[in-house]
């Protein structure tokens, strides 16, 4: 009796260990699925991370920083369109966008050269009718009157003599204003004349650097007279300065301007100094144009004429 009990017992430990065994082996199975199936979840939360990083948004950052771009003047910019959906589209108005942007402003660069070209056009006629019409016509009284002064009586030659004298202002006003509209000598003779006159009329002292081997085209070469002339005006004006240096450098086909000057400084853009049509005329021919002007210091003005293109 008692070894059949001992048999039992032994009996149900080997059957209780089994199941134990059975046990820890289900539950590190159970355990096994679940840290698979954790580590499944983890990798699939990843990929899809990454799959809306790649498809949503790094193009959005890409987006962002081409809008700044824009924002910065760099129209040339341009997305990959290799976005799904709304991403997709996103790009392609972005694109389509900066074109129409990169067009418009090449269009207005276009209208402003052509507007600039007129004017100047303008200038250079009125320049000629004054000259060849009324300037002449003019002479030819002031002579005229002189050949009657001297055959008039002579309780009446001081007066034909003031009346010439008047006609001869009158002829140099004309003249001055006629050279204020297009100067001739920048037609006939080129930019290094033309400049040297502006030197010898300037109530500031110029010094001149001239290094212009071949004569640049026609719109370089006026843009580079007219910002020579306002520099100078406005130095004359503002600059209290006791002399002024303007070096001009062949470069490229087109011209680099410096005007300089040792005045009071403080000069900027919009501060009804001229500059503001100064940096007009020289963006409507793709110029650059630089200002350093620190308060008490003096101003140069820097200025990059290209070549047309």
């Amino acid at each position: 009796m008692r070894a059949e009990f001992d048999w039992l017992v032994e009996t149900e430990g080997g059957l209780a260990a089994a199941r134990q065994q059975h046990s820890d082996a289900t539950a590190n199975r159970a355990f096994l699925a679940a840290a698979g199936g954790l580590a499944g979840s983890v990798l699939l939360i990843v990929v899809f991370a990454g799959y809306l990083t790649r498809a949503m948004v790094r193009p959005l950052r890409l987006a962002a920083a081409m809008a700044g771009r824009l924002a910065g003047g760099d129209l040339g910019a341009r997305l990959p369109e290799r976005g799904p959906g709304e991403i997709g589209v996103l790009e392609r108005s972005f694109n389509t966008m900066a074109g129409s942007l990169q067009d418009s402003r090449a269009e207005l660069a276009a209208s402003r050269a052509r507007i600039v070209a007129a004017a100047d056009q303008a200038r250079r006629r009125i320049e000629r009718d004054l000259h060849d019409g009324i300037q002449q016509r003019l002479v030819s009284l002031a002579l005229e009157l002189r050949g009657v002064e001297a055959t008039a009586p002579p309780e009446l030659r001081a007066r034909l003599a003031d009346f010439a004298g008047e006609l001869a202002d009158a002829t140099n006003d004309l003249r001055e204003l006629s050279r204020g509209i297009h100067p001739a000598i920048l037609s006939e003779g080129g930019l290094p004349p033309a400049l040297r006159a502006l030197a010898r009329r300037s109530p500031v002292p110029v010094e001149l650097d001239l290094d212009i081997p071949v004569r640049p085209p026609e719109q370089v070469e006026v843009a580079a007279y007219y910002v020579v002339a306002e520099a100078l005006t406005n130095t004359a004006k503002h600059a209290r300065a006791t002399v002024a240096r303007v070096d001009v450098r062949a470069r490229d086909g087109g011209l680099h301007l410096s005007v300089n000057d040792d005045g009071v400084g403080g000069a900027a853009a919009g501060h009804g100094s001229g500059l503001v049509g100064l940096t007009d005329r020289v963006q409507a021919v793709g110029g650059t144009v630089s200002i350093i002007s620190p308060a008490g210091e003096g101003t140069v003005l820097e200025v990059d004429l290209p070549a047309p293109g």
